[in-house]
């Protein structure tokens, strides 16, 4: 692939290409044996958060390939194995399902901040394509959203706890931060522009289906970025010497101690009757 912005490659055409995205960098970043042993395989509900996405930032698509049959209890039926001779399951949303949608949708319509920057100038599912002038690895990374009028990309993430104590775990869990400066440093690499702020929509996926717009901290972003390039070093020798792919497999011997909070002072006081 060219390097370049895409603006209407189909989901699947990404996902085929061989460039390295952003989930190949924030699984090396813990170990190379967390890429290479441990392949992401995706999530049970997966294709909710995709049908959410689709609703909010392609409703064209949502209403023309999705489907929504909450009368369906079961996928052991006949009703969805007749709907899925025609229709790929991740597309088929049913019983409890459709009411989770349902809601995510509504929630995130609440949220002014959120629907001004989906109206606002731009493009949904932007795909875009670089090549790495420091490792020449071939890299890939597709937005959520990119506005014309605001100065930060936006990303809606899928969540069970969209508070800030609990968005924030998910944050470290899961690298949104080295996302983050990956998307930035490609978005860099293909037009020249250099942001320093980036947008993460949490929208919890049950009730009540709270949800903030969250602004990655400067610190963090610098985090990512440190993170970034590691990883994408450490990739390309792992590319070049296989042997380095089993590094994080055998972990260092330690000490090992109880859990700390067996060890406070609240535990000491204790009565045996």
């Amino acid at each position: 692939m060219k390097p370049g912005i895409y603006y209407n490659m189909p989901s699947n055409d990404y996902h085929a290409n061989e460039a390295i995205g952003s989930t190949t960098v924030k699984a090396i970043s813990v170990s190379p044996a967390n890429l290479y042993f441990n392949p992401f395989k995706g999530s049970k509900s997966a294709h909710i958060g995709s049908a959410v996405h689709a609703a909010l930032l392609e409703p064209d698509i949502f209403e023309k390939d999705f489907i929504l049959r909450g009368d369906i209890k079961t996928r052991a039926s006949r009703e969805y194995k007749t709907l899925l001779q025609h229709t790929d399951a991740e597309k088929i949303l049913i019983n409890g399902e459709v009411e989770t949608v349902t809601q995510m949708i509504a929630s995130a319509k609440m949220n002014t901040d959120f629907i001004d920057y989906i109206k606002s100038s731009g493009h949904s599912e932007v795909s875009m394509f670089a090549s790495c002038p420091e490792t020449g690895l071939n890299l890939k990374c597709r937005f959520d959203r990119l506005s014309n009028n605001y100065t930060y990309p936006l990303d809606v993430k899928s969540c069970c706890d969209a508070t800030e104590r609990g968005f924030s775990q998910a944050f470290g869990k899961y690298h949104y931060h080295v996302q983050a400066a990956f998307y930035l440093y490609v978005l860099k690499l293909v037009t020249g522009r250099e942001l320093n702020e980036f947008c993460f929509f949490a929208l919890e996926n049950t009730p009540p289906y709270k949800n903030c717009m969250y602004y990655i901290g400067k610190d963090s972003l610098e985090l990512g970025y440190k993170t970034l390039f590691e990883s994408l070093r450490k990739l390309k020798k792992c590319i070049e010497n296989e042997s380095l792919r089993t590094e994080g497999i055998v972990l260092p011997r330690n000490e090992i101690n109880v859990p700390n909070y067996l060890l406070d002072n609240e535990y000491v006081d204790e009565v045996y009757i």
